[in-house]
This record gives C-alpha cells, sequence and structure tokens, in this order.
C-alpha cells in the first residue's frame, strides 16, 4: 500500500511549483505523482476490510485469492442494478478520468492526450472496450458499460486498435507503438499503457469470470481469459500481460480514475490498487514461473512484490519521511537504481530476488544551479553554489533536508 507522505506540508515549495503541471503518466511511486494523490489514498484502504483486508489477501494466491477478489468486486458493483448503462459514461468521465491540470477536460486513453470532456456524439471522442466488444462484450450487458474497462479514447486513436489482442508480436496491439501526446508529460517517469491494458482485462477477468468455482452475480462466460490468449483472443499471454503489468506500474491517471470509478460504480480494481496480487493470482498457472522476491530494508518498496518473472518489474524504495535510500544492491537479478527518485529496476532474474539497501550520509551531488537548503518544515537553512553544496551539507547536523536546484528538487538524509 501506498504510504501517505506529506514532504512540503509546511513547506513553501507545493507540488504546483515543483511541477508547472502534474505529469498524469507518472508511476504513483515517483514523488510527484504520490504528492498529486496524496488526498485520494485513503479510499483504498477502506475498501478492503474483514477478509478482505491488505494483510489477508497478501498471504492468498491462485483460485483462492481470485474467489475472495471476485466476491468483493462483484458485491459492490452496482451497475447491473441502477439506472447506469453504456449511455451514461458518456456524461462521466468528466468526474472519472479527469485530468488534474485542466478542469473540465479528461485523460484519453493509449496516448495521454488531454480533451475537453464534451461529448460531440463521437466525433472527437468515443468509448473503448478494452475487451473488445466481438469478443464477448456486448454493451448491453453490464461488463459492456462497466466504467473500469471502457475508457474514453480520440477517435483516431481507438480506430487503429480495432480488436486486437494485446501483445508484442506482429499480429497483436501494442500501446508502446502509440506515442503520449501531452504537453505536461515528462520522458523521464517511463509513462505507458501497456500496464493500464494489462490492468483493465485482469479486472474484467476477476469480476466477470470464473475461476476453481468462484464466480459472482455478473458472471460473463465470455470473460475467462484464460480462454482467450493468443492473436485471437484478448491478450497475448499471460507471462506477457503479467510482465506488462509488473514493468509499467499504476500511474497517477489510474489512480486517480480508480477513485472517480469507485463513485460511479460502487468497486474498485484492486490490480491498480495492489499490483503484487496480480501474479498471486497465476503463481501456479502451467505458463508462469517465479522467483521469490525479499526486501530487506527500513524503506517501504511500492508495488510491494513478494515473486517475480524472469522480465523483472519496476518499483519505487521510499522512507517514511519520503527520502529515498542513496544506495541498493541487488542478488538474483540485473538491475538499474535511479537514488533521485528512488526507482529500482529489476531485469533477467535468475534466481531468487534479495533487495537491500542502505543510506549513505552524503554522496556527490553536482548540479548546474545555486542550491538553498531547506528542513522538512520548509525553514531555509542555506544557500550556497554549486561548487559548494557537498562542503555545506556536511556542516549540517544528521537529518532529512530537501534541496531545491532551479526546478529540481532532491531529498537527502544525512
Amino acid at each position: 500500500m501506498i504510504k501517505r507522505v506529506s514532504l512540503f506540508s509546511a513547506l513553501l515549495i507545493s507540488a504546483t511549483s515543483l511541477f508547472a503541471n502534474i505529469d498524469m503518466q507518472a508511476h504513483v511511486g515517483t514523488d510527484e505523482a504520490r504528492q498529486a494523490y496524496d488526498q485520494y489514498v485513503e479510499r483504498q484502504a477502506m475498501y478492503y476490510e474483514d477478509d478482505c483486508a491488505y494483510h489477508y489477501l497478501r498471504q492468498l494466491t491462485g483460485d483462492e485469492l481470485f474467489g475472495r477478489l471476485n466476491s468483493l468486486m462483484g458485491s459492490t458493483c452496482r451497475i447491473a442494478s441502477s439506472s447506469l448503462d453504456y449511455g451514461t459514461l458518456r456524461y462521466a468521465y468528466v468526474s472519472v478520468d479527469t485530468d488534474l491540470n485542466k478542469p473540465g477536460n479528461i485523460i484519453g486513453y493509449y496516448n495521454g492526450t488531454s480533451f475537453a470532456a464534451v461529448w460531440d456524439n463521437g466525433n472527437t471522442w468515443n468509448r473503448e472496450h478494452t475487451w473488445p466488444q466481438s469478443k464477448g462484450v456486448k454493451k448491453e450487458k453490464p461488463m459492456g458499460y462497466d466504467m473500469q474497462s471502457v475508457r474514453p479514447t480520440l477517435k483516431s486513436v481507438n480506430s487503429s486498435r480495432g480488436n486486437d489482442a494485446y501483445g508484442e508480436n506482429g499480429s497483436c496491439y501494442d500501446p508502446d507503438e502509440v506515442a503520449i501526446k501531452n504537453d505536461d508529460y515528462r520522458p523521464e517517469n517511463l509513462g505507458s499503457y501497456r500496464g493500464d491494458a494489462a490492468r483493465v482485462i485482469l479486472y474484467d477477468y476477476i469480476v466477470y469470470g470464473e475461476a476453481g468455482g468462484y464466480k459472482n452475480q455478473l458472471y460473463n462466460g465470455a470473460a475467462q481469459l484464460l480462454n482467450k490468449l493468443g492473436s485471437a483472443g484478448v491478450f497475448e499471454s499471460i507471462p506477457i500481460l503479467i510482465k506488462w503489468h509488473m514493468q509499467d506500474p499504476p500511474s497517477l491517471t489510474e489512480m486517480v480514475r480508480n477513485d472517480g470509478a469507485q463513485d460511479y460504480q460502487g468497486n474498485r480494481n484492486p490490480m491498480i490498487d495492489y499490483p503484487e496480487l496480480a501474479l498471486q493470482i497465476f503463481l501456479n498457472h502451467s505458463s508462469v514461473s517465479t522467483y521469490n522476491v525479499t526486501v530487506e530494508s527500513s524503506a517501504t518498496m511500492w508495488p510491494a512484490h513478494q515473486y517475480t518473472l524472469s522480465d523483472g518489474f519496476i518499483a519505487y524504495l521510499t522512507h517514511t519521511d519520503g527520502s529515498h535510500p542513496t544506495e541498493v544492491s541487488v542478488s538474483g537479478a540485473q538491475y538499474t537504481y535511479d537514488p533521485q527518485l528512488g526507482r529500482l529496476t529489476i531485469t533477467k532474474a535468475t534466481a531468487a530476488v534479495t533487495i537491500s539497501t542502505s543510506t549513505s550520509s552524503v554522496e556527490n551531488i553536482t548540479y548546474n544551479s545555486s542550491a538553498t537548503i531547506y528542513t522538512v518544515s520548509g525553514t531555509v537553512i542555506a544557500q550556497c553554489t554549486a561548487d559548494e553544496l557537498n562542503a555545506t551539507l556536511q556542516t549540517l547536523v544528521p537529518g532529512t533536508y530537501i534541496i531545491k536546484q532551479g526546478a529540481m528538487i532532491t531529498k537527502v538524509l544525512l
């Protein structure tokens, strides 16, 4: 679960001044997206209660985990017993796919374009069935007008996919072949719609499908994911689906719309809230080979993966004070680590993966502008040139500090 972080609670540097506009495609594990999402995060903990509380779900795998989520998501979904239908989606997206930077705009699927939410009879944008209608989803049935899976998309982008399965072979549709077109997008945040697509397909399967005899009142035989693999189905394979999901963690767009969708129809997508649960559902699937993941650190890793494919994953390491470990070591896989972002990228796992961290006092930090050093409460304690920064940091008492240099913000734990 994402921990609440108030890095700048009294700091004059607010989220909007740190970043002129929020990148809606940023992974929620990044500082930027986590701050923007702070006001939303309490919702997810309230949804998962009793035998569906996270600490119970985390211990489950396979059909038992599927069944627990299937029951929760089905019992809280009210679209089949309300006035909601395919038509009402058109006017509800403005409160669900909200662009936090531009009130009245929504974020389009696949390319992240921001456009006016006004419905113009489909001339500009329309509704994308992530699970295609031609492969079992009828818009007259709940699965065909489920807010969690029917997404607003520019007309031209929607038509480019058709009803192709998602995947990486030449006959499948790969969202990474669609460029993100949004002025607020920053490539360093690694925005992609691969993970989004995987999580929607997982949602449809868990809500409307069946496994191990578990199914709810919304059951739709067309949602049997394991029968819909390959180029003629909805996803190339389970390993590709899990790979996309783990290598592209949920973005701010997904988190915000998860709350909005819950307001609209009652249920949430747990693959967004707790991404680590996805692989646990397929842990014993014949096509899936996994390695255990162990974290030896005082920092929290999000997503909190307990298992990985050989393809690995992206995760973020953050201390409770908002700082990131300065050094990370990994055994059992190749990896890269960005201490500025706390982003850990695991690849080519060949054995059980162990992640350990340490926080060194001060690393060599080189920037191109003068620096202002703040306490976490927002008090300016020093200003210096870039050349003087390391020496200035060495004079400070141990603690966490915020360094601002131009538009760049860095947290340092001394």
